[in-house]
């Protein structure tokens, strides 16, 4: 019996690794994976609450408060009174989120080009293919 062998460890190298090279880049951004990802989730969906963003991100809805409190500490994200909800709150990017956001996308974009480098194309459309499976609940 290898750890090596196990599919959880191979999955948590190839993230980590994949982390590693996204890492620095968002440490000069001045925000964290999870920032990226909230950032990313608002980006691409309009009119969406804090609740559905949590949903989408799999994090509890306490810590999503507190991710969405960093970054409109940072101006990166507003606060919005939802159109049809008046008990609700939209969560949109600020001018220097939408460019902080695009700028990160295509740094990695970059950094899954060199993640990938080792795979065809095909490869890596299976690979896209086989980890949907595997995710979907």
């Amino acid at each position: 019996m290898k750890i090596e062998e196990s599919l959880g460890f191979k999955l948590a190298k190839a993230s980590q690794r994949m982390f590693e090279l996204f890492a620095d880049r968002l440490n000069k951004a001045g925000i964290t994976s999870k920032q990226n990802g909230a950032m990313l989730i608002i980006h691409e969906h309009q009119n969406i609450t804090q609740k559905e963003v949590a949903t989408l991100q799999r994090v509890d809805q306490t810590t999503m408060g507190q991710i969405i409190d960093q970054l409109e500490e940072k101006q990166l994200v507003m606060r919005v009174k939802h159109p049809s909800d008046r008990r609700a709150y939209c969560l949109v990017l600020s001018d220097a989120g939408k460019e902080l956001i695009t700028s990160l996308w295509a740094d990695m974009k970059n950094c899954e080009s060199v993640f990938l480098q080792m795979l065809n194309e095909d490869e890596i459309q299976q690979l896209f293919r086989l980890l949907d499976i595997i995710e979907k609940e």
